[in-house]
């Protein structure tokens, strides 16, 4: 078995395995009511937080998938083997204990979040790699910094009063499901 068939494997095993440390950290707050240890954003959220993260991001990929096809570019998409699905899931939950945790802490406020939110989400955007001198990969670029700040917005909002990363989590992982099934919808998810 090569790399390029373990990869999304050891993906999803690593969003799993910080999955699982985070959510064991968010279940010894809650019974001890303890300070936030080493994983960041593991207080509770309300549901209404959660479903405002899915909306806004459901709505921010579907204008991507609009702006591609006005734009005519949607063929230009790159074919994914269905088992990427594992790393787009693991990655979701990696970049967002890094993007919206660990370099976003619970107590920013102001002119130091707003920082944060701008530098991190340009951050996230170039970290995916899209070939800026493109049509395709401008717009995959603008499309991934919204999808950040939005997400920062869903760690960040009055809703979600005690900051849990539990609204960016499910946010990000409902993003890159949708993206997974539009590309399976346009005929770019190959089964081999």
């Amino acid at each position: 078995m090569s790399f390029a068939t373990l990869q999304p494997f050891l993906y999803f095993l690593l969003g799993a395995v910080v999955l699982i440390a985070w959510a064991k950290e968010v279940q010894e707050r809650k019974i001890k009511a303890s300070a936030e240890g080493f994983w960041p954003g593991t207080t509770s959220s309300s549901l209404a937080s959660v479903l405002l993260s899915v909306s806004g991001i459901l709505l921010i990929t579907l204008a991507e998938s609009c702006v591609e096809i006005r734009y005519q570019v949607a063929h230009e998409q790159s074919s994914l083997v269905a088992i990427t699905i594992l790393s787009l899931l693991g990655a979701a939950v990696v970049e967002e204990i890094v993007f919206r945790g660990f370099v976003a802490p619970a107590h920013l406020t102001g002119l130091k979040l707003l920082m944060v939110v701008l530098i991190g989400s340009a951050v996230f955007a170039l970290f995916h790699g899209f070939n800026l001198s493109t049509t395709q990969g401008k717009i995959s670029f603008i499309f991934a910094f919204l999808t950040s700040v939005w997400l920062y917005f869903a760690r960040f909002n009055p809703l979600n009063s005690q900051r849990s990363l539990l609204p960016c989590l499910v946010g990000h992982c409902v993003r890159n499901l949708a993206v997974f099934g539009i590309k399976w919808a346009q005929g770019f998810i190959t089964f081999h």
